[in-house]
This record gives C-alpha cells, sequence and structure tokens, in this order.
C-alpha cells in the first residue's frame, strides 16, 4: 500500500508514456500550476512513439452539436446500443473542435488537408482534417519543445509496472523499473496513464482481437503493460478488440508493419490541397482463392473487417492473408509503402526506389503472365485471370457492377509483368484499454472511478465499432490529454 512506502521521488502529477497525448497531458497540467513528471521505458537515443510515426493529421470539427451526431453512429454497435457513454461523445466534440485552436496557440504550424469524415452518416460533414507541418515526426518535436521550455522532466528508461494505492483506494503514486532496480515515485495529486496501446503484444492481440494475425506500423514499445497495472487496481477494460481497422504490409524479417500505397487518388470526400493525387495505377486485392471481395479503395478504416471474415464451410479466415495484385505501371511509380507513415517516416528500413530489393528478397512476387502468377500464389489460374478480366472490363466501361469502385478508380490491370505483395489485417494503432469517463477517469467495473486515476490517447480510447477517419486517434490524443490534464491538475494535494 502506498501508505508505507518509502518514496524516492514526489511530484504532483505522473504521466505514464511520452507520447502525444502523454505530452499534451504534462503540458496541460503544468499550466494548471501542477508539478508534473513524465515515466518513459524507452532510451532517449532511440525514443519512438506511434504518434511521432503517424501522418500528422488530427480532426477538428466545425459543429459540437453535428460532431456528436457523427460521433453516436460510429459507436453504435446496432441500433438498440451506442459503445460509448454520450457524456463522453459531448466532451470529446467540445474539445476537439478546439484542436487547431489550441496546437496554433502554442506556436505550431498546421494546414487544412481535407473536409468531410470517412464514413458517409449525419453530421460528416462538419469534419475537418488539419495536417501538423512536419507531420507526426513535426508534431512530437514541437510537443517535446512545449514540455521541455516548461522545465517539465521526462525520465527515459524508466519503466512503469505498477500503480501504487493506500487504504482508501486512490492511487498515490508509480512503482517503476530504473537502472536494474525498483523506484517508488508518490503523485501528490494524480497519475495520467498513456502508455500506448497493445500493439506489439502477440498472446494480447490473439485473446483480444478480432482476427490473427493482425500488425501494426506503430511503435514496437506498444506491449500493452499499462493494461495489467490498471487491471490490478480494479480498472475495467473496453474496446479491446477495436484498431484503427486498416491493413497493412508486412514482411517475416522487418518487425513493424507498412501502409501500402496503391497510387492515384485516395481518400476524403473532399480534398483541398493536392496530396490526394498520385500516379493513377491498376490494383486489385484478392483473398487466398484469388477473387475480389470489396470495393478496395473506400473506407481505409473499415479494411480491417472486410479481412476478418471467417468461412464456417472451410474453417478458415479466406482473406489472410489477402493479395495485392498490380502490374508493370504501379512498380515504375516507387516504392510500395506509404513514405509518409509508420516506420518509413524515420527509414527504419530503406525500401529500394525502384522495388528491386523487395523483389529479389521474394517480398514481392514478379511474373510475366497472370498464370505463373497464380501458381506462386498457389490460387486457381483461371479463378485469377478471370478476376482480372472482370476487373478490366470494369475499368473499359467505367462501371464496377461487382463492388461499386468508383470511376476515377478503375485502372486496367495490363502491362506485363505482374506483381503480388501479400495484405494483412492491421493499422496503426490498437483502442482497447481501460474504460474512462468524461473526466478522463479510469473507472471499475462497477462504473465508479478510481480515484486519482486518469487516462488519455489509444489507452482505453474511446472509439468503439467505427474509427471516424484519418486524424482521429491524434485528435483524440489532443482532446484527453487536455481533458486528464485539467483534471488531474486540479486534484487536491496529499
Amino acid at each position: 500500500m502506498g501508505d508505507r512506502i518509502p518514496w524516492d521521488q514526489t511530484t504532483g502529477v505522473v504521466v505514464v508514456g511520452f507520447g502525444a497525448a502523454g505530452a499534451v497531458a504534462a503540458i496541460t497540467a503544468h499550466d494548471h500550476r501542477a508539478d508534473v513528471l513524465i515515466l518513459e521505458k524507452q532510451p532517449f537515443e532511440n525514443h519512438l512513439s506511434t504518434s511521432s510515426m503517424s501522418g500528422g493529421a488530427f480532426i477538428c470539427p466545425t459543429d459540437v452539436t453535428a460532431a456528436i451526431q457523427y460521433m453516436e453512429h460510429l459507436c453504435r454497435v446496432n441500433e438498440e446500443l451506442c459503445w460509448t457513454d454520450k457524456d463522453i461523445l459531448r466532451v470529446w466534440a467540445e474539445y476537439t473542435s478546439q484542436n487547431r485552436r489550441w496546437v496554433e496557440g502554442l506556436g505550431g504550424k498546421v494546414e487544412l488537408r481535407a473536409r468531410g469524415g470517412e464514413h458517409d452518416l449525419p453530421g460528416s460533414d462538419c469534419i475537418e482534417v488539419y495536417n501538423f507541418r512536419g507531420r507526426g515526426q513535426g508534431l512530437m518535436k514541437f510537443l517535446k519543445g512545449q514540455v521541455e521550455m516548461r522545465g517539465i522532466h521526462i525520465m527515459y528508461e524508466t519503466e512503469a509496472d505498477a500503480l501504487l494505492t493506500n487504504v482508501q483506494g486512490e492511487i498515490t503514486g508509480v512503482r517503476a523499473k530504473r537502472g536494474g532496480g525498483p523506484i517508488h515515485i508518490k503523485a501528490s495529486q494524480a497519475v495520467i496513464m498513456a502508455p500506448g496501446g497493445f500493439e506489439f503484444n502477440e498472446e494480447m492481440k490473439l485473446n483480444y482481437l478480432k482476427v490473427y494475425p493482425a500488425y501494426f506500423a506503430g511503435s514496437p514499445a506498444n506491449t500493452g503493460d499499462g493494461i495489467q497495472m490498471v487491471q490490478e487496481v480494479g480498472a475495467s477494460l473496453w474496446h479491446m478488440n477495436c484498431c484503427s481497422a486498416s491493413w497493412v504490409l508486412k514482411f517475416p524479417d522487418f518487425p513493424i508493419a507498412l501502409g501500402p500505397d496503391f497510387g492515384g487518388i485516395r481518400g476524403f470526400k473532399k480534398w483541398v490541397n493536392s496530396a490526394a493525387k498520385g500516379v493513377p495505377c491498376g490494383y486489385i486485392i484478392v483473398d487466398k482463392y484469388g477473387k475480389r471481395f470489396t470495393n478496395e479503395n473506400f473506407k481505409r478504416h473499415t479494411l480491417y473487417y472486410e479481412l476478418s471474415l471467417y468461412d464456417s464451410q472451410k474453417l478458415e479466415y479466406p482473406r489472410v492473408p489477402s493479395y495485392w495484385i498490380f502490374d508493370r505501371k504501379r512498380i515504375e511509380a516507387g516504392p510500395l509503402p506509404l513514405m509518409f507513415y509508420g516506420p518509413m517516416l524515420y527509414r527504419l528500413y530503406r525500401w529500394s526506389k525502384d522495388n528491386q530489393e523487395e523483389i529479389e528478397k521474394g517480398w514481392i512476387v514478379r511474373e510475366d503472365n497472370i498464370e505463373n502468377l497464380a501458381y506462386r500464389l498457389e490460387m486457381d489460374p483461371f479463378v485469377l485471370n478471370q478476376t482480372i478480366q472482370n476487373y478490366n472490363q470494369y475499368c473499359q466501361q467505367k462501371e464496377d457492377t461487382e463492388f461499386y469502385r468508383p470511376p476515377q478508380h478503375l485502372v486496367p490491370i495490363q502491362e506485363s509483368p505482374f506483381f503480388a505483395v501479400k495484405i494483412w489485417p492491421g493499422s496503426a494503432n490498437t483502442q482497447g484499454g481501460p474504460r474512462r469517463n468524461h473526466k478522463a477517469q479510469v473507472l471499475k467495473g462497477n462504473g465508479e472511478p478510481i480515484p486519482r486515476l486518469y487516462a488519455a490517447g489509444e489507452f482505453g480510447s474511446i472509439y468503439g465499432m467505427l474509427y471516424p477517419g484519418t486524424g482521429g486517434n491524434l485528435a483524440e490524443c489532443i482532446a484527453f490529454g487536455r481533458i486528464a490534464g485539467e483534471n488531474a491538475a486540479r486534484q487536491p494535494r496529499r
């Protein structure tokens, strides 16, 4: 119990985790006159957060009422059940609508990227998406500068492993591993948990996510440590089967997933700048049997659900893996991964400009004709060939009568040689963690808050059934980082 512990250090608010949510929480708590200490398990030299590996986009709604309406539809499991409490959706809408003003108020530089939410639901037109200049790298550099400017100390190589309590059940501090031994840090006001998700914990992914394997393009330091910590003090969990549900590239000799760059026009209803444009290249996604199953270039953050289909007759996931099929035009257009996202931002892997090294490694399968490509993929050549013929016919007639892919995305696959790459379920991050309320307080199983314990970011994200679209997680990091920081700083000192 925290009442009997000889403390090694004392502060007002302890923040566990130094990504965007932890940084914003620390900045906000400090600006509300709290003494703040950040614990980060990674070393200073190699610190890499999922926020820093992101594209640097965040959502900023223009209308609070419409944003609430949009979120209510996103969190609805069915017509009767909304997975996230309405008071949480209200504060999300209120605070995210201030995101741009908050960032610019601290001197950050942003630009409008797109308008309109990813899903065609009531309220989606109020969504605006902004990009931080310098993307995720620039955002974290900016936030780190704000933290350092305030004199907030960051203890790197300090891995929190337990929350400490008193006899009343209040959180009194954190136990952490540092320098080979335990240290005990007293939080006289509160602890804010922002350690990220469980993207690199195979056992947790197997137990919680909708499909396995699933791979992620965020920080390998996100191993779910914080979830066990909060469970030990009675926290309830939610959204454990959720992620910003997309699909990714993953190769056996590189540990982090990559985002696929299909080429052509992507994403939003209304692009504001030319970033939407690229080389228009023909491609399809097929299952293990060579069949298309979706509009490949539609809702980027729900495609994971398409891959998670289980075939009860074949007793398998026929879409895990799936295959990205394309021709010479795409291979000559440049590297296959998105270069502004995930590990490519930090050049953790240096992908060849012409894709030839990856062809030689066997990451990309190359054949001169579709029949041989099918054999390499262990598919029926007739099925794959027919699938491509059908798709090319849709391109010619400018109408996809199977999956309704828009005409501007219909580019034929016809220039030999032909290529294939495995596609896996995954994304940047998971969403599950401790359930929280509108004050960012972590809740027990009975719905009561655990005294003096808060959470922010993807660690117990409010996003449930559907992800709102590009910029959703960073929007929440900023909003709930502020909410957690404000409320933690209001706690009386003990």
